[in-house]
């Protein structure tokens, strides 16, 4: 479950929200270089997306387990690891505006400066699927 808070740049003192973590149909990636978000359908990723549900052993989501389960007894086709997907999907998320690359594990960055020491302001604004 994906969820945003509030943070604060140590840096120049900018607050903005930060989003962090998918959903059940969707995962969202940042760029590496500035920090912007992008969200990525499971529908956008077609195969890749399926050769991954083959190799889970329980369903990626509660809200997808009877997709999933579909997928896990029926795609024909070889499963690949969370590894192999993770990069699939940062391939089709491709490069952002600035030059940078959508990443799963690029840290949230503060949108005015692009600092990287930002702290959470203990301020939950949403949670999400």
């Amino acid at each position: 479950m994906g969820h945003a808070y509030q943070a604060k740049c140590k840096k120049c003192g900018h607050e903005f929200n930060v989003e962090e973590g998918g959903g059940f149909l969707f995962h969202l990636l940042r760029c590496d270089k500035c920090g912007k978000t992008k969200s990525i359908n499971f529908d956008e990723l077609g195969e890749s997306h399926s050769k991954y549900i083959k190799g889970l052993i329980v369903p990626y989501s509660v809200a997808t387990s009877k997709q999933d389960k579909y997928i896990q007894e029926n795609y024909p086709g070889e499963s690949i690891s969370e590894e192999e997907y993770h990069s699939e999907v940062e391939k089709i998320a491709g490069k952002c505006k600035c030059g940078g690359q959508f990443t799963f594990e690029a840290p949230p960055r503060c949108p005015k400066c692009k600092s990287m020491d930002i702290e959470d302001t203990g301020k939950v604004v949403m949670l999400y699927d």
